[in-house]
């Protein structure tokens, strides 16, 4: 029976255990290591929340469910309100949501992405919600998507630029000619909204995701005295 040397054993064991401690040196590296584009979720709102459905059908223009069909331009005169409002530094909703950020670009261009998923209980409606945020000024791209079906959004918008390269940024979605279940956003799913244009150093990542307030419309007033407030444009398609 051939008994291997102490040396060899002492060797072989060794590269065994620098092969393992590598191992999981490497893994912990990759598990520890942040995404400078992407930032971590952070979640606000109440687990549970009340909102009432819309009655009529798609194309029904006196009917609740298309209260934010159609728009118009409410302008204001004077300074922008939001101007001289508290600045949000932490993620604020009135429904239960998570929020993280991601942007995809490059130092001329990019797209940033706020991902916002469910995370209640219940089947929540993002027609008429209100986002404001604050972002690099001079966004000229921006719209909603959805991990499940949806359909014709739209937006009242408006940019205020605050002077420091920065803009706040005050968005309606609005719905037209869908069913209500295109309108809404199940337990556990998410939706989007993106915003294009520069970036700018005065901002960073995590301070556009904590920026971040969303009023989603739970008793069918289509948030309306927020856009008359801030004063935003309605969109075209």
């Amino acid at each position: 029976m051939h008994v291997p040397s102490t040396k060899r054993g002492l060797g072989a064991g060794l590269a065994t255990v620098l092969l393992l401690a590598g191992v999981a040196a490497f893994a912990g590296g990759n598990s520890a290591a942040a995404d400078p584009n992407t930032t971590s979720a952070v979640s606000a709102g109440p687990a549970g929340f009340t909102q009432a459905v819309p009655a009529g059908q798609p194309s029904q223009y006196d009917q609740p469910l298309e209260r934010c069909a159609n728009g118009v331009n409410f302008p204001i005169s004077g300074a922008n309100p939001v101007l001289s409002e508290p600045v949000t530094t932490q993620f604020a909703s009135n429904v239960g949501l998570s929020e993280y950020v991601t942007f995809s670009g490059n130092q001329y261009y990019g797209d940033w992405q706020f991902v916002f998923t469910n995370t209640t209980s219940q089947v929540l409606s993002t027609d008429c919600a209100v986002l404001v945020f604050r972002a690099p000024s001079g966004s000229d791209n921006h719209g909603y998507t959805a991990t499940q079906q949806y359909g014709h959004p739209q937006q009242d918008y408006l940019e205020v630029p605050r002077g420091d390269g920065t803009s706040f940024y005050i968005a309606r979605i609005d719905f037209h000619d869908v069913p209500l279940a295109q309108r809404q956003v199940a337990p556990g799913q998410s939706f989007t909204y993106s915003l294009g244009g520069a970036p700018n150093s005065a901002i960073t990542l995590t301070q556009i995701r904590d920026s971040l307030k969303f009023t989603a419309d739970l008793d069918l007033k289509a948030n309306q005295a927020l856009v008359q407030h801030y004063g935003t444009n309605r969109l075209t398609n």
